[in-house]
């Protein structure tokens, strides 16, 4: 049988969902691509076993339906290398040999049955369903892996929480010394429920959206998430379990509060970073009316920065200190040309949110303070 499909459609197809892949497989056609011709719709699948995903894209030209599986990187790494042209393909739907004709040459590799390629076991009912914006739902993922946890011991830490309650949904992370919520406003939403998706599908999602525009539709069960746009799908199993109470942790009444341009705020932490000790990555604020300073040092190489900057502050004198590559990651991930932090005591912890929030939209990060010494 043949098919013609356009060369930089297939690649980006298969790069998106290629991510998924594992290099070891218990089950050896997880290798490869499922491919699956119905008509003249291309439907191209790859999976963990836990997660899978799914590519959709219309062929120039298809003679019959067919499906097959074909290893995916080495279909992937040839695919990647050729122009923008049309790929004349052709099946030996008996020997399973697929030949891939192009502009100044040929591929041709073994495919095999698509038999025994596993599909997603969706046993659950879905519970709810719900559109979301990819340009509010990508930076949020974002934002979330930066804070959540890598723990065994706790494996609802290693998630981002779908909490949807009072007509929201909120995404949130934590790792026990930073937290990032977002909260997106769904007024035509009546539903409560909190889902865990683990940090790997959430990295895969995120990479599915990249490229998406309009909206993203969630389909969230007992155990599965089903989520798709218009050309591709992921399916994976939610962990189980229940998130802590993650509102009890943010604090309500953080007096303190300075405001401050955040690129500024962004190049003088990035300076003062280059003297930071290479394992505590201390950085410390002291805070007076409409200044602050940033210092970090490392005694065991006689290094120290020092940088004062200007800002709009609100509260006592006071020090802290963070982690600075930490503080430096949350703030590059929140939009906006000022931010604010919300400090309490050096002791406690702080809050940075954006200092105009967008509508229909929140947005805040938590950080543990540092313990230093003067």
């Amino acid at each position: 049988m043949k098919f013609v499909i356009s060369s930089s459609v297939l690649s980006s197809r298969l790069m998106t969902i290629g991510r998924v892949i594992v290099q070891k497989n218990t089950i050896p056609i997880l290798d490869c691509f499922c491919f699956d011709i119905q008509g003249t719709t291309l439907t191209i699948t790859a999976s963990d076993n836990d997660t899978t995903l799914t590519a959709k894209a219309e062929l120039n030209e298809c003679d019959s339906d067919v499906r097959f599986a074909v290893n995916a990187k080495t279909l992937q790494d040839a695919i990647k290398e050729i122009p923008d042209q049309p790929l004349e393909c052709y099946l030996n739907t008996e020997s399973y040999e697929l030949t891939v004709e192009y502009q100044n040459g040929q591929y041709k590799l073994m495919g095999q049955s698509a038999e025994e390629y596993p599909t997603p076991a969706i046993s659950d009912e879905t519970r709810l369903e719900f559109d979301l914006e990819c340009q509010k739902l990508v930076p949020s993922i974002t934002r979330c892996m930066i804070a959540a946890a890598n723990d065994t011991l706790r494996p609802q830490l290693n998630t981002i929480c779908f909490d949807i309650h009072s007509q929201e949904v909120s995404l949130v992370s934590s790792n026990g010394n930073q937290l990032a919520l977002t909260k997106l406003a769904m007024p035509e939403l009546n539903a409560e429920g909190s889902y865990l998706l683990g940090t790997r599908p959430a990295s895969l999602l995120k990479g599915m959206l990249a490229k998406a525009e309009g909206n993203v539709h969630f389909s969230l069960g007992q155990r599965t998430a089903i989520v798709h746009t218009e050309e591709y799908s992921l399916t994976s199993r939610l962990v189980e379990g229940r998130f802590p109470n993650y509102r009890s942790v943010i604090p309500q009444d953080n007096p303190n509060i300075v405001t401050v341009n955040r690129l500024a705020l962004v190049s003088a932490l990035r300076r003062v970073l280059v003297f930071a000790n290479a394992q505590a990555v201390l950085v410390k604020f002291r805070l007076g009316p409409n200044t602050m300073n940033i210092s970090s040092q490392d005694i065991d190489f006689g290094k120290s920065a020092e940088e004062n900057m200007l800002c709009d502050y609100m509260g006592t004198p006071m020090r802290i200190a963070f982690k600075g590559s930490v503080l430096l990651d949350l703030i590059n991930n929140i939009e906006g040309d000022d931010i604010t932090l919300k400090l309490s005591d050096p002791s406690r912890a702080g809050l940075i949110v954006p200092a105009k929030q967008k509508e229909g939209e929140e947005v805040l990060m938590l950080i543990m303070p540092s313990v230093f010494n003067d």
